[in-house]
């Protein structure tokens, strides 16, 4: 019993002794006699003092001097430090042995150079796996960064292959008019290919599938010479084609602004109709509901493009051309036919004289110019379009004695007021402008950079020769502009 005591103590006062090595702590140091012993040295001597007051009761029971307290012995504490476990403590070894702190701390207790090495080694083993951490993750991020890079890539790449092969269809309405003839012969793939070769469709495909969705009875597209548009959706390019014949319809296309013997003559080229019955029924604007003050159709063939069935006659071509202007004036807010002739001669001078951007500030100056209390102009107008137009010709050029004509109606420079007629046709914006003029205080304007357009106003003459002058200074620079 008393055996198994000592060995309890003995095991007790181990445990004791690691913990606190463990802990950094060590055993109380006093004053140590000369030389004075630290570290490691007087730790182990404090441990082989603490062994012979343990010994001594052990060796008065056992003379033999064969006692089992030798596993406990001082050189094998030292031994088991450099793997530091004990048996029935393999958690606390195991815990030192993962701490590099607790090594740190007993290298600086023991002071001993390789233990300093070693608490060195363990602190940079530690940064090295911090660094190699940090690395690891660097990388894997750099990895997810060019993975989704690729992957978006690779999206819009197939996006725009696929786009090739499968374009959008065009919005429409279509650009330029273009002639489409359609061969004897020619199935659904040819006509699709050639429509797409011209621009007309923006794929074969769509125009395939848009005729099988059509819902005409028959799908068959008749040999022929049909009228279609630049860039037209397939559907309305089916809608013209599928199970029409080409001479059922005949189409006309008048630009803004044309006058009226240019538009007859264009009407006729389109339909067929004779010129002369054309010219005749333009003179009798009355049969188409205009009033009396009206002489002629000059600016109520409104511009745009138009079918008509084949056996549609004189009158209703030009009642549906003159339908279209009444509408034009409706949609401006003007219901009276009197105040719209007056806006249709404002807007063709606007047509003839602006750029569209500049349409409603020109409407504001000849209204300025209209008022005959003016001190500017005292009435005249004197523009240029509506002289030339008195003349026949569409050069603005003319003589100082042509600009004193006054057997020239349309000599506004002579003339006070509008011009006796419209000086074409205008189109919606300018007849918008004309219906809403901008109040403003100029009386002039002139262009001064005939590539870009570029116009500038002034409320007085003097003003006014000053852009002029910008004006004869930009055509000295540009001699084969001007």
């Amino acid at each position: 019993m008393r055996e198994e005591a000592r060995h309890e103590r003995q095991r007790e006062t181990h445990r004791a002794l690691y913990e606190r090595f463990a802990a950094g702590t060590g055993l109380p140091i006093e004053q140590p006699s000369e030389p004075e012993l630290t570290g490691t040295g007087h730790y182990r001597q404090s441990l082989a003092a603490a062994e012979d007051s343990w010994q001594e009761p052990a060796d008065q029971e056992a003379p033999d001097g064969e006692g089992t307290d030798t596993r406990f012995l001082p050189a094998q504490a030292a031994a088991a430090s450099d793997a530091p476990a004990f048996a029935g403590h393999e958690d606390a070894a195991q815990h030192y042995s993962h701490e590099p702190e607790a090594a740190q701390q007993a290298a600086v207790l023991s002071g001993d150079p390789h233990d300093d090495q070693v608490a060195q080694a363990a602190a940079g083993k530690a940064q090295r796996r911090k660094r190699t951490k940090r690395k690891r993750n660097l990388v894997m991020l750099a990895t997810v960064l060019i993975f989704a890079l690729v992957v978006t890539g690779s999206v819009y790449f197939v996006k725009s292959v696929l786009k090739q092969f499968n374009p959008d269809d065009y919005p429409g309405p279509g650009g330029a008019a273009v002639e489409f003839t359609v061969e004897d012969g020619w199935g659904l793939k040819i006509i699709s290919r050639k429509l797409e070769e011209l621009d007309v469709v923006s794929s074969d495909g769509l125009f395939t599938d848009a005729v099988a969705d059509s819902e005409a009875q028959s799908k068959l597209i008749h040999p022929g010479t049909y009228l279609l548009k630049k860039q037209m959706p397939a559907a309305d390019a089916a809608d013209i084609l599928v199970n029409q014949r080409p001479d059922k319809v005949f189409y006309i296309g008048l630009k803004a602004n044309m006058r009226l013997d240019a538009a007859i003559k264009e009407i006729a080229k389109g339909s067929g109709l004779a010129e002369k019955d054309l010219q005749e029924l333009a003179k009798k604007p009355q049969q188409f509901g205009l009033p009396a003050s009206v002489p002629s159709l000059e600016g109520w063939l409104h511009p745009g493009e138009y079918r008509f069935p084949l056996n549609a006659d004189a009158e209703e071509v030009l009642g549906e051309l003159v339908k279209a202007t009444k509408a034009s004036l409706e949609q401006a807010g003007i219901t009276d036919l009197e105040e719209g002739y007056r806006t249709l001669k404002v807007a063709s001078i606007l047509q003839a004289e602006a750029r569209t951007p500049d349409y409603a500030t020109v409407a504001g100056a000849i209204e300025n110019r209209l008022d005959p209390g003016n001190r500017e102009t005292h009435g005249l107008l004197q523009v240029d379009s509506s002289v030339i137009y008195g003349l026949d010709r569409y050069s603005l050029q003319f003589s100082a004695q042509e600009k004193q004509d006054a057997s020239n109606k349309y000599n506004t420079y002579v003339h006070t007021g509008l011009p006796p007629t419209p000086l074409g046709s205008p189109a919606n914006s300018a007849i918008e402008a004309a219906a809403h003029p901008e109040s403003n205080g100029y009386y002039y304007w002139v262009t001064v950079n005939i590539e870009t357009g570029e116009t500038k106003f002034a409320s007085t003459y003097a003003e006014h020769r000053q852009n002029q002058a910008e004006f004869r200074a930009w055509c000295n620079q540009n001699p084969g502009v001007c």
